[in-house]
Order: C-alpha cells, then structure tokens, then sequence
C-alpha cells in the first residue's frame, strides 16, 4: 500500500481508477495510530492524513477532509483515552465503525552511541511514559511529554544527543532512523491499545457484535443507573464497559459510555435502547463494530 499525504495530486483517480479513500490519524509519521491505520486499511488505495492532534482527527471527519479516522480510545495498562472519548461524546455526526486492537510494545529509542547510563531525560506521549513508569524511574531520568511518541522519536533524532531518549515502537525506530536500545520497557506485558475507525454519519452495520453507547441519565436519583444496567440484564445484554464522564454542563453530573456485546442491529439492542429512552434517558449509539480478535 503507497503512501500518499494529502494535498499531493496522486490519486486513483489519476490512475484511472476510482475516488481515493482519505483517512487521517494520530501523527506524525510513526505513531501506534499510523502502524494501526495502515494494518487495517491493508490493500487498499488510501491517502492518508497526519494530524496533530486526536481531536485534530475527530474535527477533520467533520469537516469531511477526510473519509475516516483512527484514533485510539483505550489501553489495557493505563484505561481509557479521555481526549477521544469526550471529543466523540461532544459531536453527534461522528459514528464509530470498527475497532482494532494492537498489541503495545514500547521501546528505548536512541542516537546512535547512547548507552542507559548516559540517559538523562526520556521523551514520549504521557501514555508512553505511564506505561514505563517503573523502567524511567530505575534509571533516574525525568520524563517530558509530547503529543505523540513519534513525536517524542522525530525530536531525538532531529536532536543528536546522545543523553535522550524516546519511548517509541519499532515503527518509529525505523522511520527515524533511530537504534532500539531496549525492548518492551512497559511495566506490564500484557499491554494493549484498541484503536476505533470513525467516520461522518451513521451507517448500517449489520456484521457488527458489539455497540457503543452514551445514556446521560434524565435525572440524578438513587438508582438511576442500576435502573438502566437492569434494563441491558432483562434483555440478556452482556455490558463489557461502563464507564462515566463529565457532562461538562455542571458539576457532579455524568454521562456513560457504554459497550454492549450485541451488534448495533440486532432485535434486543434496539429493543433495550427504546426502553431506556422511555423513561427519559438520553441513549445516543455512538456506532457498532466487529470484535478484534487478532490479539
């Protein structure tokens, strides 16, 4: 699959074939979010975005600039990528369409000539750096975050020096032309980042097995939400995520998100959402995927 930034004249279209696909995710280049990107649009013509920011991405579908995004909305070390979850929760045209989930292995990426021991500061996303805690702390270094751990790695290498270093992937290292001093520095080896593709407006997905929901409750009384979790039960609706966030309209008042193991479509889904939204809760689907199981 090429790589084709967008703004640049290459397209199928060019070539005689139909529209390119856009697609925009987490950058710069080498970012956990491209490595995932480019896995599960595979085989096919994309050109692609580098954003700068997660909301950049989110704000670029909307715009319709590009066609989807894949930004990251959970890790199994450090849990849920607020940044992803609020800017979803804040614009009611984005709808989630697939995940994918990759496994995390963080590296010691370096200049050429570096040894642990020389390492003063260590430079990477604050997801990087919490996952490697324990590591930064044994070597004493102070950590300095960036936006992305590609970020971190293309500043290493732009830098020169040899008493810095990135926490990165052997994506990165490779693109940055950088040396992978130690391998899987993250505190925990079961470490995993899913990723979802979102796009502008809601499709049918009738293979999807899995939904994702915001209920913002019509009011704040005991009981309130075990009312609502008892609704999913009745239905025998598996929920494998439940999760609050602020409503940001006044303080002490939350929202949930919530990933039902049924797909979007199905007869008990749509039938638990309208019960909820009887009693006056606010049900919004956020979007519908097929399980990653390539783990």
């Amino acid at each position: 699959m090429k790589y084709t930034q967008l703004g640049e004249k290459e397209s199928r279209e060019e070539e005689g074939g139909g529209q390119t696909m856009k697609v925009g995710y987490l950058g710069p280049r080498g970012t956990f979010s491209e490595e995932a990107s480019f896995r599960f649009f595979e085989g096919q013509d994309v050109t692609w975005k580098a954003c700068t920011s997660i909301p950049d991405v989110l704000y670029a579908i909307q715009e319709q600039d590009v066609d989807y995004g894949v930004v990251p909305i959970e890790n199994s070390i450090e849990g849920s990528v607020s940044m992803t979850i609020d800017t979803l929760s804040g614009n009611e045209d984005l709808f989630v369409t697939a995940e994918i989930v990759m496994p995390i292995e963080q590296g010691l990426l370096t200049n050429p000539g570096c040894k642990v021991s020389d390492i003063k500061e260590v430079w990477s996303h604050p997801q990087g750096l919490a996952q490697c805690r324990n590591f930064i702390r044994e070597i004493g270094a102070e950590a300095k975050t960036y936006d992305s751990t590609a970020k971190a790695a293309q500043e290493v290498a732009a830098s020169k020096r040899t008493d810095v270093a990135a926490i990165g992937s052997s994506w990165a290292a490779k693109i940055f032309g950088l040396e992978i001093l130690q391998s899987n520095l993250q505190d925990l080896t079961e470490n995993h980042t899913r990723f979802v593709v979102v796009r502008k407006g809601a499709i049918p997905l009738p293979e999807s097995d899995h939904t994702m929901l915001l209920v913002t409750l019509s009011e704040e009384r005991p009981g309130a939400l075990v009312h609502v979790l008892n609704i999913f039960a009745a239905f025998g609706l598996n929920l494998i995520r439940l999760e609050s966030r602020p409503t940001r309209k006044k303080l002490g008042t939350y929202q949930f998100f919530i990933d039902v193991e049924a797909g979007v479509e199905t007869d008990d889904m749509q039938k638990a959402v309208s019960v909820i939204g009887t009693f006056g809760h606010q049900v919004r689907v956020l979007g519908g995927y097929k399980k990653d199981k390539k783990k």
